[in-house]
């Protein structure tokens, strides 16, 4: 059974432990290409390990670190 998903948020206001999947990503063509690389493309299932001036985040199988800035560039639909 399929979770309801709220309205596209950016990740950067998202909570440790929030899901949902990747809804769109803004920002310069430097930052979407690196995200691309690691599987961050429009719905992608994402997962908020860690909050704070870095994000922890889980993107499939890929963990890495966003600066805040970078990951309010990324919209999300948190899964309720």
């Amino acid at each position: 059974m399929a979770l309801p998903i709220e309205a596209e948020t950016p990740l950067s206001i998202w909570g440790r432990g929030d899901e949902g999947v990747i809804a769109d990503i803004h920002g310069t063509n430097q930052l979407s290409a690196r995200l691309r690389e690691v599987g961050a493309v429009p719905g992608s299932p994402v997962r908020i390990l860690r909050v704070g001036c870095l994000l922890v985040i889980q993107v499939g199988t890929s963990r890495f670190c966003l600066r805040k800035v970078d990951a309010a560039c990324i919209r999300g639909k948190k899964a309720a």
